[in-house]
């Protein structure tokens, strides 16, 4: 039987920490998809997000994500990549936006400024046209372990990626009114 997924999302206000001062997670709203959003306030989850827009020329707070597994038989989860696939046609304004990440074990979220600022990245996050197939440079670096290694700081019974995926999203311009629409991201892995 297959480990059940979920995100784990964390927040802080201070410092380079491995301990958050909030977290979620967010579990699959269908089989095949779930959902959090970028916002320019330290939050998890999607419901401020209308009120803390990332308008042109700013960028969002970082997010904090780790892989979060839980499963009452044992399980090894390996070879972690992520990417961005192209949007769905109808979210044509993503183009205004550019999504940068990096992986690393401890995080800072002071500040919602420049892309970069906040955490030891200043990379686009790799994309592929393709939801299943990833480009030549995803990224990696997000632990091997199995469901003896612990919950890593996660409540709950399950086992968290030893590393942090963090993302943040940089407005470089003016979109069309309204929301961004949706992006894709793959998380590819073993599990045995």
């Amino acid at each position: 039987m297959a480990a059940t997924f979920s995100w784990f999302q964390a927040t802080g206000s201070s410092g380079n920490s491995t301990t958050p001062a909030g977290t979620g997670l967010t579990a699959t709203s269908s089989s095949n998809s779930m959902s959090w959003d970028f916002e320019t306030a330290d939050n998890t989850g999607t419901t401020t997000y209308t009120a803390n827009p990332v308008s042109a020329g700013s960028a969002s707070y970082p997010m904090w994500l780790k892989g979060y597994w839980t499963n009452t038989v044992a399980y090894t989860v390996s070879n972690l990549k992520f990417w961005q696939f192209n949007p769905a046609a109808s979210s044509a304004n993503t183009a205004s936006f550019t999504i940068f990440g990096t992986n690393q074990t401890a995080y800072s979220i002071a500040t919602g400024t420049a892309t970069g600022t906040a955490y030891a990245s200043n990379v686009a996050v790799p994309t592929s046209t393709s939801s299943t197939g990833s480009p030549a440079s995803p990224i990696t670096g997000l632990g091997t372990f199995g469901s003896s290694a612990g919950n890593s700081g996660v409540s709950g019974g399950g086992t968290a990626t030893g590393s942090f995926l963090g993302l943040q999203l940089s407005a470089a311009a003016a979109a069309p009114a309204g929301t961004s629409g949706y992006f894709g991201f793959t998380l590819q892995y073993d599990e045995q």
